[in-house]
């Protein structure tokens, strides 16, 4: 049979002290929610910067294949995702 575990607990478990200040975790409630259109705006950029980048392989860009296309599909799908991280 096990032995009943020694604690140093003084309270039980569960409670707090009364003169303990109670915690408040902030929601991001206070933040305006993000218009409709901007999640499509997001998706729009992200599918912009793939058709860039796909069509710069496939040589459907003047002067494709090229560097610069790649950039310029990765830029537009970077500014995607930093909506992404705007969006509520």
């Amino acid at each position: 049979m096990a032995r009943p575990r020694k604690t140093s607990r003084i309270t039980p478990k569960g409670t707090r002290p009364q003169n303990a200040p109670a915690q408040q975790h902030s929601t991001g409630s206070d933040a305006p929610q993000s218009a409709s259109w901007f999640g499509w705006l997001i998706v729009a950029l992200l599918g912009i910067g793939t058709a860039v980048i796909v069509s710069n392989y496939m040589s459907w860009l003047p002067g494709s294949p090229a560097s610069a296309w790649i950039a310029v599909g990765l830029g537009i799908v970077l500014v995607g995702i930093l909506l992404a991280t705007r969006w509520r």
